[in-house]
Parts: C-alpha cells; structure tokens; sequence
C-alpha cells in the first residue's frame, strides 16, 4: 500500500515521498522496517525511528522523511485498524449445535459446534455464537452481535444490535437476594431479566444479574472490562466504561459517561451522575454529584477535596515536630 493511499484512508496531511511502499503496522516497542508507526506519546517518536519504518503517523510536525500528520493519533489507529485488519466471522449452523423448538434466525448467522439454542429464541441477521456457548428460553440477540465461545445467556435476555459479549461471561444468572430472618436464609426468586443496549461490548468472564421483577439494564455504547461483576437491578447509563474488577452492587444506577476504574466498589441503591469519574480502588458508599472526580480509597470523595486533605497529610510529620 502507498502512503499516499494510507494518508487518504486517514484523512491525514503528507509530508515526504507520497510513493513509498507500507506493509503494515508495528508498535514503538517493536518498530519494523517498511511499516507504519503511530506515535501518541511523548518520546514515541524517538523510540519508533530506530526500527526505520516507513513512516510515522503523529499530530505535530516531526524530524522524520515520511509522517501524516493527523489531529488524533489514536483514532486514526482505530480507523486504520478497522480498514486494513477487519475482524472475520463464519456462517452457517453446526450440525453438533442443538437448537430448540420455535427458534428463529436470520441471514448470514453463524451458530458453532456444541451450542445450546434454547426455545423461542430470536436470532437476528449476521448474529454469530461460537462454540460451547447457551442461550436460554426466549432470548432475543440484535443483528450482528456476536457471542464468542463459552458465553452463557440465561433465558429471557434480550441483547441489542452490535453487542460483543467475550468467552466466559455469564449475562442473567440470579441475583444475589434473599429473605434473612428467625427462619433462616429464604432465597428469593428473581423472575426479572437482563437488557443490554445497543453497541455495548461485555469483557470475559463478567457476570451480570438479572432483576428480581423488572430488569437489570446495561445501556447503550457501555464498554465493560474482564472480570466486572454487575448485581440485580443495576440501572446502567449510556457510555460508561467500567474497568476490570469493579463490583457493583444491586439497584446501583449510574449516568452517562460515568468511568469507573479498576477495582472501585460501589455499595447498593447508590446513584452516580453523569460525568463522574471514580479512580482506581475507590469505595463508593453514598451517591456522587455529577460531573466530577472521586478517588482516594474507601469512602470515595470528592477528588479536589480529597487532594487537599492529602496535603496536610504530607505536613503531618513537621506539625508533630513543632508540637513536641
């Protein structure tokens, strides 16, 4: 591929030969020779001239022979990928694939060896679930979500179009409620069930309960890491990432945009607003206002308030001094 082409397919800005030849893509930890190179960090550029590749894709003017110039490095590298490395699917049903009485499928759908199909389950066009996977009774799946293997969905899941769901994630399994009292522990039987949004991408091996009656709700874009364990009754909002280990626990509801990074722990019947970053390893015991920033350990406070606080932690030590 030329680099003019690369540059077009960018909508990127040329500077050096337009000829030159590229043959793919590497890292700036591993820079090849003849390939494209995206630089997004200070000192990327450094690194990745010492493998000579073809070229560079920055967002500033560099000292290099061939670059494109492009406003941001990162979505190019997205786009990029997109164009030149599509992902690949198969079609058609496994004839090892079990699907029961009432199921309905649409065009260009790929069902693997060893798939439960259970009855009355929807499945509509360019759907693909790869082996070992379960869908139970009455599910509905979007058009081209996929499912990848060892995915279990428990009955009465609806998924919307475009979802990824990755290996081992179990969508719909009980909530974790019950009766405790001077007769001991009565489970409580959740009938309710889960809905996930348009465009939501669900990590492996992350778990979502479904409702006790109504439903537990993931909505739409929302980008869930491995390893997320979300509760019964959880209202999530539109575009939130939620970060590998984070725990959620039941009739949480979140807003729009809401990060919550790795390991944070949100209480139950909390409500986070929108805009509301919590950083990493934060408890989150009451509700958070939006638009900020929370952090700082257990309870998560206000990030600005706690930087404060932090600061007269780190003059502790000469405070003593003057008191003794």
């Amino acid at each position: 591929m030329k680099l003019r082409e690369v540059a077009e397919l960018l909508n990127a800005e040329l500077v050096g030969d337009p000829e030159v030849e590229v043959r793919g893509i590497s890292s700036i930890s591993n820079p090849k020779e003849g390939t494209l190179v995206f630089c997004q960090a200070e000192g990327d550029v450094e690194r990745a001239v010492k493998g000579s590749p073809a070229a560079l894709v920055v967002s500033k003017d560099v000292n290099y022979p061939n670059y494109l110039k492009v406003d941001d490095v990162r979505l190019s590298l997205a786009v990029y990928l997109e164009k030149l490395y599509p992902e690949k699917h198969p079609t058609g049903i496994s004839e090892k694939a079990i699907l029961e009485d009432g199921v309905k499928v649409g065009r260009d759908v790929y069902i693997g060896p060893f798939t439960f199909i259970g009855k009355n389950v929807v499945l509509e066009d360019g759907v693909k679930i790869y082996p070992f996977s379960y869908v139970g009774e009455s599910s509905y799946i979007g058009e081209g979500s996929i499912l990848f293997s060892g995915v279990h969905i428990y009955p009465r899941t609806v998924i919307g179009k475009r979802v990824r769901i990755h290996s081992g994630a179990v969508i719909g399994a009980d909530g974790f409620g019950y009766y405790i009292g001077k007769e001991g522990i009565k489970k409580l039987n959740h009938i309710g069930n889960v809905v996930v949004e348009d465009d939501v991408e669900i990590g492996a091996s992350t778990t979502i309960d479904r409702a006790l009656i109504d439903s537990t709700r993931i909505g739409k874009l929302t980008k869930i890491d491995n390893l997320v364990m979300i509760a019964h009754n959880c209202d999530i909002g539109e575009g939130n990432i939620i970060v590998s280990q984070v725990g959620v626990s039941g009739s949480v509801k979140t807003g729009r945009n809401v990060i919550l990074a790795g390991q944070v722990g949100v209480a139950d019947h909390i409500n986070i607003g929108d805009n509301v970053t919590v950083t990493a390893k934060s408890g989150v015991s009451k509700d958070l206002e939006p638009g900020k920033v929370y952090g700082a350990g257990f309870p998560a406070i206000e990030w600005s308030k706690w930087k404060r606080i932090y600061a007269y932690v780190l003059k502790l030590p000469e405070i003593m001094k003057r008191l003794r």
